[in-house]
């Protein structure tokens, strides 16, 4: 697993240069934004648009993924009564166990297996990027409830998400075997390769220590299910669907992934406890570091 160390060393350096290098808050955003809305979409593309996916058990891999964050989320909403934990605070818990950090992601498959894996990740990416979102909101909607989300509102954010319309893009190319033209790939790619250290970077820029005072409870709760319990769950769910090799490492591996910052916006946004979801955030990544690794290495 040392293909992960460059991975969790530059969110370190991020992590760094944010506190002592000449960029503020606002040049961060910046490029955390670019690399939302240009650079990481390229990479999808490319790698979904131009890699055969045939010999692959995409349906299986993505139902154990998506079946695991519907289930994980299922028993989180049975078992909040038991817990006392207040329904702003309990709408961060639940987006910190199901939501997944696309660009630590991105960085750690390419690594790890290749062009294939990359592929791979894009088609879950697709897939659990729709469902993570809706269930973040109608939690958010229903338990901090400072505003309502039709579902029009809902349908098209998800439509115009950049990473949603990425993958759909790519998968449309794929299947109707127009390709990418080698110009444009050549384009793509350079997009691409920069997509991954501005990505993870600002993942690095993005922690926040400062936060992390209060709510403990809540916080290892969300982190205890998202890091261990859901990766275990989706491990179970890919033995009896038949999802094995590369597709069930990369299935764990995106379930076993520190929640998305995002999820951070969503909170402020909707009414959700956002300190402690900063709070979640940077504990999970740093966590992920001992996690990842182990989950991976059990498959």
């Amino acid at each position: 697993m040392t293909a992960l160390l460059p991975v969790f060393g530059l969110i370190v350096l991020g992590a760094v240069l944010a506190r002592i290098g000449p960029l503020s808050d606002d040049g961060w955003r910046a490029i955390e934004q670019i690399t939302y809305w240009l650079l990481l979409p390229a990479l999808l593309v490319l790698k979904l648009g131009g890699t055969d996916l045939s010999g692959y058990s995409i349906g299986p891999m993505v139902v154990a993924m998506s079946g695991a964050i519907l289930i994980v989320a299922a028993l989180l909403l049975a078992i909040r009564r038991l817990t006392g934990i207040a329904g702003p605070a309990y709408t961060s818990v639940i987006q910190g166990a199901i939501r997944q950090n696309t660009y630590i992601g991105v960085g750690s498959v390419g690594a790890l297996y290749g062009q294939s894996g990359e592929a791979l990740a894009a088609v879950g990416i697709a897939a659990v990027i729709p469902l993570v979102n809706t269930l973040s909101i109608w939690v958010l909607t229903r338990m901090a409830g400072r505003e309502t989300v039709s579902g029009l509102k809902l349908l098209w954010a998800i439509l115009t998400n950049p990473i949603f319309v990425a993958c759909a893009l790519g998968i449309a190319l794929n299947a109707t075997g127009i390709g990418i033209h080698p110009i444009l790939a050549e384009g793509l790619d350079k997009l691409a390769g920069a997509a991954l250290a501005l990505g993870l970077l600002a993942v690095g820029a993005g922690l926040r220590f400062g936060v992390l005072k209060t709510g403990w409870p809540a916080l290892l709760l969300s982190n205890a299910v998202k890091l261990v319990g859901l990766p275990l769950l989706t491990i179970a769910l890919a033995a009896p669907l038949g999802v094995t090799g590369t597709a069930l490492a990369v299935a764990v591996l995106f379930n076993a992934l520190p929640s998305s910052a995002s999820a951070y916006v969503f909170a402020r946004q909707l009414g959700g406890d956002h300190e402690l979801m900063a709070a979640i955030l940077t504990t999970q990544v740093i966590m992920a570091a001992i996690t990842l690794p182990t989950m991976l290495a059990m498959v």
